[in-house]
């Protein structure tokens, strides 16, 4: 067992650091991105990260795989975001005040990797189908915190509802109103909130179905 232990102790050494250089090197990722370098270059990774090229490409094959993968590391932030406390559970107005608030800190959190998937996305599938993905889960989430509201709606006005709250909540409107509009974060919520009320609190006021 002791020469087991002295053959693998090496290897398993080289597997920390080989993990640790390239979460270093998304980091570098990310961190340009932040920086509103939606390309960067392998060269230039290379360079802010103190790795050199060769060994950068033995972890990436080209460029796109390297972004592809800073956008991936970015899930488990992103997945923190997200989370909410008894979902589909309570009055209206708390669950569209608690809905609203998490979208909007995912917004904040996630801005300039989101940015970068957009910009990312036409040249590299993976981005792409991360993306649609991503936009499926937030529906579904909607749907879901949502569900007293929308189980009384008509099939049509259900879809018509979930269809409207989507375009409303996804990442891309939240970015439309902070960053072409220019909202702040207060005002880009207020929009969302009063937005859902309007869609949703008539269900409850009335209690039965149009």
């Amino acid at each position: 067992m002791a020469d087991v232990d002295k053959g693998t102790k090496p290897h398993d050494g080289r597997v920390a650091r080989r993990q640790r250089n390239i979460e270093a090197v998304l980091d570098v990722v990310l961190a340009m991105f932040a920086e509103d370098a939606m390309f960067p270059s392998m060269e230039q990774v290379a360079k802010r990260s103190g790795l050199s090229l060769r060994s950068l490409y033995r972890y990436f094959s080209d460029p796109g795989e390297l972004r592809e993968a800073a956008i991936a590391r970015n899930d488990e932030v992103a997945r923190s975001l997200t989370k909410l406390h008894a979902i589909g559970e309570g009055p209206l107005k708390r669950r569209i005040s608690d809905f609203v608030t998490m979208r909007i800190s995912l917004h904040s959190g996630m801005a300039a990797v989101f940015r970068a998937t957009v910009a990312n996305a036409t040249r590299h599938p993976g981005v792409e189908e991360a993306r649609a993905h991503n936009r499926t889960m937030m529906r579904e989430q909607f749907e879901l915190q949502f569900a007293p509201e929308l189980s009384g709606m008509s099939a049509e006005r259900q879809k018509t509802a979930v269809a409207a709250a989507d375009l409303l909540t996804q990442l891309e409107s939240i970015e439309f109103l902070r960053t072409f509009r220019g909202f702040s974060e207060t005002e880009a919520r207020k929009v969302l909130v009063d937005s859902l009320e309007a869609l949703l609190g008539d269900m409850e006021r009335d209690g039965s179905p149009p």
